[in-house]
């Protein structure tokens, strides 16, 4: 195998560890709750506390590796990992396993930070297509990890899914080891400085595109985890699905984001990343709009909901690797800022998206519903705003 191909499903593997970490262990969340006598829901804890070390983790360990190295961190944080899942394994009350996915999220959150930095690193001009094939790995997560964890469940109780989750990391690792090399040259012994980091982030930020593509994926992120996370009590709860069919459905609706993604990793160096996040986001909010005309006119149901998600997931897998290229391939000399940049935007949206739709509960559809839609028209809407030709607004100044 060639070697730049090797390296590229190791980065599939390392940009997909997150969502693995996640969704094998959603099944199995009545279990985890039953096993260390905790109330019904305090399992949904871990998973907000994995997000929101996932998400901030990226700002301080991308800058990191540009002073110290892509291969330090990685290792470092890929170990973490390990240790926070067999802490998990062996935690005896849900205040420990929160605490074990706390630090299991910052582990996990090292590998999609480095894996871009990296992408950036070894195939320079040619990173954005490369770029697209690891977002291709955490979509596929997505889709069948869920899936593999309620079959792990099934058969090796709550603790099975975990497992599953600290041999993929132990794997990821020692395939680090073996082949993977340092890929940053030129480090920046600046870089990552505590005195510095909120300055090098707002200098990034004042890159006009820098900060539309960020907000952009914030927003699309947001709109497209108010779905995931609220899907399910939809889909079975009002709607009479059962597991195996929601799980169906869902993965249908996770297709989209693939072939997006496809779409990306193919047209992007012609059509460029502003391009293709255009179409993406507007394809998002496109099908998120009719989704609530659906709902509206034609009242709740599978196909109708659906759908409409169809544009929403095929505009979602263009955008998400085409806003990750186009902010990291201008900042070469920083590409782990510019990554831990575009994480966090990604989780600050899904964590606004989650908290919006509990506070909004009714029992009904209409607040995943809202939520998806408030997102996806946002993003739409600061990307048109942010994006507009400086021609445009003289002349809307003059006018």
């Amino acid at each position: 195998m060639n070697p730049s191909r090797l390296l590229l499903a190791i980065l599939m593997v390392l940009t997909a560890l997150g969502e693995i970490s996640t969704q094998l262990i959603i099944p199995a969340l009545g279990g985890i709750e039953r096993g260390l006598g905790a109330a019904h829901g305090a399992s949904l804890a871990a998973l907000s506390a994995f997000v929101a070390a996932f998400g901030v983790g990226q700002l301080l360990l991308g800058p990191l590796s540009d002073r110290v190295g892509r291969r330090p961190v990685l290792i470092g944080g890929l170990s973490l990992y390990l240790a926070a899942t067999a802490w998990m394994l062996l935690a005896d009350d849900m205040a420990g396993f929160v605490l074990g996915r706390v630090v299991q999220g910052l582990g996990a959150c090292a590998a999609l930070v480095l894996a871009r930095a990296i992408v950036r690193d070894v195939w320079k001009a040619q990173a954005a297509p490369a770029l697209a094939l690891t977002v291709i790995g955490m979509l596929s997560a997505i889709a069948l990890a869920p899936m593999a964890g309620g079959l792990l469940t099934q058969v090796g109780g709550w603790q099975a899914p975990i497992l599953a989750s600290l041999a993929v990391g132990g794997t990821a690792l020692l395939a680090v080891l073996a082949f993977y090399r340092e890929s940053n040259p030129s480090l920046d012994p600046k870089a990552g400085h505590p005195a510095t980091l909120a300055r090098d982030y707002l200098d990034l930020l004042r890159q006009p595109a820098s900060r539309a593509l960020a907000l952009t994926l914030a927003g699309t992120y947001g709109a497209m985890f108010a779905v995931v996370a609220g899907s399910s009590s939809v889909y079975i709860g009002m709607l009479g699905l059962s597991s195996a069919e929601y799980g169906l459905a869902f993965g249908a609706t996770i297709s989209g984001l693939i072939a997006g993604a496809l779409f990306t990793q193919r047209r992007i160096l012609q059509l460029g990343p502003q391009r293709i996040v255009g179409i993406g986001v507007s394809l998002v909010a496109a099908g998120a709009a009719l989704t609530v005309l659906v709902h509206a006119t034609l009242g709740l149901s599978v196909l109708g909901l659906s759908l409409p998600q169809a544009l929403v997931t095929l505009g979602g897998g263009m955008l998400i690797p085409a806003s990750v290229a186009g902010v990291v391939m201008p900042n070469a000399h920083r590409a782990g800022l510019a990554a831990g940049l575009m994480g966090f935007s990604q989780m600050l949206g899904a964590t606004l998206s989650g908290l919006l739709l509990g506070a909004l509960q009714d029992a009904s559809a209409w607040p995943m519903i809202g939520v998806h839609a408030l997102f996806a028209l946002s993003a739409l809407s600061l990307f048109a705003l942010m994006t507009r030709k400086p021609r445009d607004r003289a002349v809307s100044a003059a006018s």
